[in-house]
């Protein structure tokens, strides 16, 4: 279960907006078409979105932190602080502000590789949200890897923070895992 755990992390992570990169999971990016390049990646150290995680039927519940912990100039480190009562998971990403690109991700300590496990959107469409940290408009995009059988997000990054995940249902062969914001604040 901790392998499919950090395939989702991992994946989730990917999400990042950012526009003709062959490099970062596109399940956002095709929503972002009218950004310029210049507006990827803005985010502010100390931005943190904070989410309510469960896991399918298991009743196991959680939390997880999302935030931006570090800019390095050209890249910044995001990090997934996941807390479930089963398991606990730190995972660090560095993603470079330019494109998007996941340039090295660590979890509890341990440099891993690179996901490459390509996205393949489905649909998408606009609608309003209700999640524990309000209502929104979202953009809701529905796709799939060939480790989740089917992902669904709702995201609005100029409303909230980072990339903007309100909402996110993840199906695996193993279980749904469904995460929702709770809080979030802009960094500095």
């Amino acid at each position: 279960m901790k392998k499919v755990l950090v395939l989702i992390g991992l994946a989730l992570m990917g999400a990042q907006p950012a526009i003709a990169s062959d490099h970062i999971n596109p399940l956002i990016q095709s929503s972002f078409s009218s950004i310029t390049p210049m507006e990827l990646i803005n985010w502010k150290v100390g931005d943190t979105a904070e989410y309510n995680v469960a896991l399918g039927s298991f009743g196991i519940q959680g939390k997880m932190i999302k935030s931006v912990t570090k800019d390095e100039g050209t890249a910044l480190w995001l990090r997934q602080d996941l807390n479930l009562s089963i398991q606990k998971q730190v995972a660090d990403a560095l993603i470079n502000k330019a494109d998007g690109k996941i340039l090295k991700i660590i979890v509890d300590g341990k440099e891993q590789s690179i996901p490459d496990d390509k996205v393949e959107v489905i649909s998408q469409d606009y609608g309003e949200i209700t999640v524990p940290a309000g209502t929104f408009q979202a953009i809701h995009i529905i796709a799939k890897t060939k480790q989740i059988s089917k992902l669904e997000v709702w995201a609005n990054p100029r409303d909230t923070v980072m990339d903007g995940t309100l909402k996110q249902i993840a199906e695996t062969s193993l279980f749904p895992l469904t995460m929702e914001l709770t809080s979030f604040k802009r960094g500095q």
